[in-house]
């Protein structure tokens, strides 16, 4: 199973962080979004990555 990260998902990962940033939510709440969003760009290289590796492996 394989789950398609969209730019879009990035999009409004950052936007949700970047939104508590400017609202002054708290620490833990920023830095659990900004976690989120990292995990959210990460996943998308790692598939970025795996589709590169099985266009040069066809």
């Amino acid at each position: 199973m394989r789950v398609e990260v969209t730019n879009a998902d990035v999009a409004a990962a950052k936007r949700a962080w970047q939104r508590a940033v400017d609202n002054g939510e708290s620490e833990v709440r920023t830095r659990l979004l900004y976690d989120s969003l990292r995990r959210v760009i990460n996943a998308q290289a790692q598939q970025m990555a795996d589709d590169f590796r099985a266009k040069r492996a066809s």
